[in-house]
């Protein structure tokens, strides 16, 4: 961002935080983090997600169970909305830098029956190989990360084909005056998105505006979700 002040051009740029003031700011948060979620509605947010998601047969993958990557778990919720949605048992493997988020997003699921691993570190060079999960889904992951666009191709790179990547990310077109400055998040233009998801090899990219829950997540976030390319179509909607 660019302005002026007298004959002086001033710059503001957002500098993303290292790995460890990152995960320092999510264990301070830890504690309360689940129960805010709650009382802001992302949960109910996300549970109407994946109605739809399963509705226009974007979550076929799953129809057996199977493997999932939640990049950025957090406490769990996004994954605990996903779980309660899917007929199927699915074991859930989370990716979080917190390790008191990693903590109670372990202890969330298993209090809900969900089986999971856990890793604590980073979207850097992922330790799975090729064509691992039959879904990878992310919860405002990808808006604290130095290259959120670099990372996608990681997250691609270990999905199955014809499975999908769902990533809720938060949107530029809200003021930063409804999200604490602390996070240090970038916003995420929709167009871009969508567009970062393609170039890392996803087909059939659509975005889904959240459509329930509080105020806060139905104006600072969109979902959008793409294919590896493989056996996958849209049902007919």
């Amino acid at each position: 961002m660019e302005g002026t002040l007298g004959t002086w051009r001033i710059y503001v740029a957002r500098t993303a935080p290292t790995e460890a003031e990152l995960a320092a700011l999510y264990d301070e948060a830890a504690e309360r983090w689940h129960d805010q979620l709650t009382l802001l509605g992302y949960p109910e947010a996300y549970e109407d997600l994946f109605d739809r998601l399963l509705a226009d047969g974007a979550l076929n993958t799953l129809r057996n169970g199977g493997r999932v990557l939640d990049f950025g778990v957090g406490t769990g919720a996004f994954s605990l909305a996903l779980a309660g949605k899917v007929a199927a048992p699915l074991r859930i493997e989370g990716m979080e830098l917190s390790p008191s988020m990693l903590l109670r997003a372990t202890l969330n699921l298993d209090r809900a029956g969900v089986e999971t691993r856990m890793y604590l570190r980073d979207a850097t060079n992922l330790p799975f190989e090729y064509n691992t999960f039959d879904a990878v889904i992310s919860a405002h992951g990808l808006e604290h990360l130095d290259d959120a666009f670099a990372e996608l191709s990681e997250m691609v790179r270990v999905l199955k084909p014809g499975g999908p990547l769902v990533v809720v990310a938060t949107r530029r077109v809200v003021s930063d005056a409804l999200l604490p400055p602390k996070w240090r998040h970038e916003h995420i233009i929709q167009d871009r998105l969508m567009v970062g998801m393609e170039r890392a090899g996803l087909i059939g990219v659509r975005a889904y505006p959240l459509l329930v829950g509080g105020p806060l997540p139905r104006q600072t976030s969109v979902a959008c979700v793409g294919f590896k390319k493989g056996v996958w179509q849209w049902s007919d909607t």
